[in-house]
């Protein structure tokens, strides 16, 4: 194949930030890792407290955005000692389709994205489509839609492995002509970002307009305070999520802009320049941040750190709810009923 872009690239990325770059990253990997590490614990061991099909997705984000922490403080160390000479045999076609091409790090980032798109829509069968929301999420199809989401990162980001290949001891990345690279890349930031970004638009304005027609509905109703607090606990979980998308579309935005502009030959110093190593970090900081808006944000979360730290009775005993009462406790659930119920029972399951 006839390379696009005629550069011979190192077996590493260079890191022309040097040491201090070096501790920056590390820093970002460690505490993505800790802090959904954390996450996973906490709703793991108070696992009957986060069980509704929210929350499941919730843990499976902070499984994925563990992992992707992993993978991006491995490369980072290995980055500080890379082979001299990468072999030309199997082990070295291996190293550079696998490993240099950082198809196992951009895999896990994407499905840690579509993840997210899966949360959002959840959110908006929830609160919207009430009615529907049970079949569409129920426990094996959410272990479907889980599924779907490493398809979508693994399997998408395959060209970076085709692509690899190793030459003169070194890896390098050769597509077939320009105007493929240049439809790819079109491809790929439509896929990782505009897909995502217009799936999370459509479904927190219609569901932002849902709970803003309930709160006006509620005026004047006989079960106005069973119905606000559940609405409370509604709107608690949306507004997290909804942050959690936001900083998605903050932290990926700029690092999908660099790569498309690489693909449409209007940048080709990609992989060795600054700008790329910078913004690759940039997008490793949108699994950092979840956990800290978890904590400070999503009461469900709080109620349930604060017991674990306080030494209080573990949660999987009596489930707590966003609004503060227990799951024993059926009063608001027996008297509620219609759509404000079925929009925001779902967070409580």
């Amino acid at each position: 194949m006839e390379s696009s872009t005629p550069t011979t690239h190192t077996a590493e990325p260079a890191d022309d930030s040097g040491e201090t770059a070096f501790y920056v990253n590390v820093a970002i990997g460690t505490i993505g890792l800790m802090g959904n590490a954390f996450v996973c614990l906490v709703m793991l061991r108070y696992h009957n407290v986060f069980n509704s099909s929210t929350n499941k997705l919730i843990i499976h984000q902070s499984l994925v955005d563990c992992l992707s922490s992993v993978m991006f403080l491995m490369r980072r160390f290995l980055a500080v000692s890379p082979p001299a000479v990468v072999p030309g045999n199997l082990i070295g076609s291996l190293y550079c389709n696998l490993w240099w091409s950082e198809w196992v790090q951009y895999g896990m980032l994407v499905t840690s994205t579509y993840n997210l798109v899966a949360i959002s829509t959840e959110r908006y069968f929830a609160t919207c489509q009430s009615v529907k929301h049970r079949n569409v999420f129920s426990t094996r199809r959410l272990k479907l839609i889980m599924a779907s989401a490493w398809i979508c990162g693994w399997v998408s980001e395959f060209h970076n492995l085709v692509l690899a290949y190793q030459v003169d001891g070194a890896c390098d990345v050769s597509w077939p002509n320009a105007t493929v690279q240049a439809i790819w890349g079109v491809f790929i930031f439509v896929k990782d970002l505009v897909i995502p970004i217009g799936i999370i638009i459509f479904a927190y304005s219609k569901i932002i307009s849902e709970l803003h027609h309930r709160s006006k509905a509620r005026v004047g109703d006989n079960n106005q305070d069973a119905r606000n607090m559940l609405s409370k606990a509604n709107k608690n979980v949306t507004k997290t999520l909804f942050l959690v998308a936001v900083c998605f579309v903050i932290c990926w935005t700029p690092a999908e802009i660099n790569y498309i502009l690489y693909n449409l030959g209007l940048n080709n110093n990609f992989v060795n320049s600054t700008m790329y190593q910078a913004l690759n970090a940039f997008v490793v900081v949108n699994v950092c941040v979840n956990p800290f808006i978890y904590c400070f944000t999503y009461e469900r979360f709080q109620k349930q750190v604060k017991k674990m730290i306080c030494g209080g009775a573990r949660g999987n005993q009596v489930g707590t709810t966003d609004d503060g009462s227990t799951m024993r406790n059926n009063t608001v659930q027996s008297t509620v009923s219609g759509p404000a119920l079925s929009g925001t029972g779902n967070i409580n399951a």
